[in-house]
């Protein structure tokens, strides 16, 4: 393999972390869900990462499992019509 085609191919795959930590997140809403006040355990991104939202601390929020399931990879306004 050349040797630039295996450098670009590490820098490709090269998974970054994101800035914040689930656990402060979760702490900071009570562990509850920012959309039905139910019990979170999950993160949601508030404008979808698919949608071309960053995955940084304000564009996150607590949601239970049921919310962040029905609201997948639909904006704001698109979940609320539905």
């Amino acid at each position: 393999m050349h040797p630039d085609y295996a450098a670009r191919y590490r820098a490709q795959r090269r998974v970054t972390r994101p800035s914040y930590r689930r656990a402060a997140v979760l702490a900071r809403w009570g562990h509850r869900c920012g959309y039905c006040d139910a019990p979170a355990a999950h993160l949601d991104h508030i404008k979808p990462l698919a949608a071309g939202g960053r995955d940084i601390e304000s564009n996150v929020i607590p949601a239970c499992a049921s919310c962040n399931a029905s609201k997948g990879t639909l904006s704001l306004a698109q979940w609320a019509t539905t």
